[in-house]
């Protein structure tokens, strides 16, 4: 299986910079097995009507939006979520 050669657009590639070296790890990890099957049913979701625009929730507090053309996988929207922070707190 050949897997899909992964670039950042500037601003995505801007957000990955700015992670700590553990979360570029994880995050590395997760684009490795997205990059074997961008298209995956269960863990991605199409954006729009055109199914090679996608998002893909890769680790916690990471999701990725992205476009797939020809052998190319562009990840164009890096979102970061600081996941202890929350609008509804328990306590």
């Amino acid at each position: 299986m050949t897997e899909y050669r992964v670039q950042f657009t500037v601003e995505a590639r801007a957000a990955y910079d700015e992670l700590p070296g553990e979360r570029q790890t994880q995050l590395d990890k997760a684009l490795r097995v997205l990059a074997r099957d961008p298209f995956h049913k269960a863990a991605t979701a199409q954006l729009g009507p055109d199914a090679h625009l996608r998002k893909a929730y890769v680790a916690p507090g990471v999701v990725l939006e992205y476009m797939v053309a020809g052998a190319i996988m562009v990840i164009v929207v890096l979102e970061i979520f600081d996941e202890s922070h929350y609008l509804i707190d328990d306590a």
